[in-house]
């Protein structure tokens, strides 16, 4: 057998398989450049802090009409609308929120529509043939602004309801937007935006609420809390976010408010003698805090009250109580003031029966016929020129008796202060006397101590003297016990003596003369002569 080589074979298959290899990276990497490529600049979507992202379902199946035609036209893909496409699809629902949530996001991916839930700043990758993407500003609701969600999706609202309380229900929903950022998917809702009120100091606020609960007690002005109509409860002054599509406010003026009866307004009536009189005056009124809301109902705004209740009571009550009088008892003042004090006495009556407190009703003006007002005027004079007088006797009874007053708290001044000086001067008396006597008893006592101290002092130079006169005694009783002892020994005194002599002048004697006559010669004869005492023997001794 033979073999027949070719040179070219051993090279020419590595370099056919490396081509290939080579070709199928290129594809490869181009492949991934392409994906890489699509990935970051076509389905890469970078959501910015004042933006949304709104996902549109394309592909998927349509709703099905089994559901009902209430969700024939439903185009955004709601939690209510999941859970129905769920039961259809033979699902269970689970009763775990976060399950049921998982569930939901499955069936999302089934159906075409409006995916409910934006998406927030941040980077996200959604498949653009299966999402159409859509980039929407967040919305902003500034200060002294709310915002009303208007829901484009669920079932229509029932009458009489005006606002969407339930979360599958369509149109303006009842909770509001406060001022802030708020990140809202516009293909399912409209944001509408409206000031926010103001209640000012001084005034309330009278709720009406546009849907709610049907009343419990029919046929009132008012009702509780929740339920359609007016609200009992009033708003305080601040600022108040609500929603018109749910809410109507009326700001009431609580303070106090004047009302003039002038021109047309003044009060014509007949008196008692059938003469014409005119009124004019001025009311003081405000509305009770705690039924604002029921005179709002009943009556109406500020002209309306007075339309309906201080003008009619008040020419009512006018005409009633002038009747009683004269046309000269609208002169006088006291009458003038009883009239004015019984008008504000039942307006006021009236006014607390409708909720309106009547502060005052003043009697400005009261204007009586032509014919009788001279005569009665110059009557009036008269009286008021006697009243003068009488005013002025008791003016000068009253300045006597304040002068009388003066007088006597002069003199009980002038006793009071002659009493304070007595008062002042015995207690001084009484200090300086306690003074004197403390010093008196502080000398005594120094009196008592210095002759103390000079007692125990001459008892201490007794004492001194008698010690030293005791050194003295002792020392000469020192001196003469040695002598004593000697002249004892020597049987007397002159005999010592002798002996004392002798031997002081022994030493001194250097001759003796022989003459034994003269004074010399006498010292030494006398102690010759000298014949010594004999001591007496002790008791019972010998002789």
């Amino acid at each position: 057998m033979s073999y027949t080589i070719d040179p070219d074979a051993g090279r020419s298959m590595p370099t056919t398989t490396m081509k290939r290899i080579a070709i199928v990276v290129a594809l490869v990497v181009a492949l991934f450049a392409a994906y890489m490529f699509t990935l970051w600049f076509v389905i890469r979507q970078e959501v910015e802090a004042d933006e949304v992202l709104v996902l549109v379902r394309k592909t998927g199946r349509t709703i099905p009409a089994e559901l009902g035609e209430e969700f024939e036209d439903q185009i955004v893909l709601y939690p209510e609308l999941l859970d129905k496409l769920a039961v259809y699809e033979g699902r269970e629902l689970p009763s775990d929120p976060v399950e049921r949530d998982a569930l939901r996001a499955k069936v999302t991916n089934h159906y075409k529509g409006v995916v409910l839930e934006p998406l927030k700043e941040g980077r996200y990758y959604p498949n653009p043939y299966t999402y159409r993407r859509e980039r929407q500003e967040v919305t902003v609701i500034d200060q002294g602004e709310v915002g009303v969600l208007i829901r484009k999706f669920g079932r229509p609202l029932k009458f009489p309801k005006t606002v969407a309380t339930e979360p599958d229900e369509r149109g303006p929903v009842a909770k509001t937007l406060g001022p802030g950022r708020h990140y809202i998917n516009k293909l399912a809702y409209e944001v509408q935006k409206f000031p926010a009120i103001q209640i000012p100091a001084g005034h309330v606020g009278v709720v009406t609420l546009l849907s709610g609960d049907e009343p419990k007690v029919k046929n009132t002005y008012t009702v509780g809390p929740g339920e359609q109509g007016v609200q009992r409860q009033t708003l305080e002054p601040g600022l108040e976010y609500y929603n018109p599509y749910h809410k109507k406010i009326d700001i009431v003026d609580l303070r106090n408010r004047t009302y003039h009866m002038l021109g047309n307004d003044a009060i014509h009536f007949p008196s008692n003698d059938s003469f014409t009189i005119s009124i004019e005056g001025t009311i003081e009124w405000s509305i009770m805090p705690e039924r604002v809301a029921d005179v709002t109902v009943a009556f109406g705004d500020e002209e309306d009250i007075i339309n309906k209740i201080i003008l009619p009571y008040a020419r009512s009550i006018s005409r009633i109580e002038g009747s009683k009088l004269q046309a000269r008892d609208f002169i006088s003042g006291k009458t003038r003031s009883e009239f004015q004090k019984e008008l504000t006495r039942q307006l006021q009556a009236a006014g607390e029966e409708r909720g309106i407190k009547i502060h005052s009703a003043l009697v400005r003006e009261i204007v009586p016929p032509p014919e009788v007002a001279s005569l009665i005027s110059q009557r009036e004079q008269a009286d008021q020129e006697i009243e003068r007088s009488r005013n002025q006797i008791e003016e000068a009874k009253a300045e006597a008796m304040l002068v009388e007053q003066r007088e006597m708290q002069t003199r009980n001044a002038a006793l009071g202060d002659a009493r304070r000086q007595t008062v002042s001067l015995t207690k001084e008396a009484e200090q300086r006397k306690i003074i004197s006597v403390t010093q008196a008893n502080r000398e005594l006592e120094v009196a008592r101590l210095d002759l103390e101290s000079a007692s125990k002092q001459a008892k201490a130079i007794i004492a001194r003297g008698q010690a030293d006169a005791n050194v003295i005694l002792y020392d000469y009783q020192a001196r003469a016990e040695p002598l004593k002892n000697a002249v004892e020994a020597f049987g007397g005194g002159m005999v010592y003596a002798q002996h004392f002599f002798l031997q002081k002048i022994a030493p001194s004697i250097q001759s003796v003369l022989s003459n034994t006559e003269g004074p010399f010669a006498d010292i030494f004869r006398s102690f010759q002569d000298f014949t010594p005492p004999v001591k007496p023997l002790a008791k019972g001794g010998d002789q």
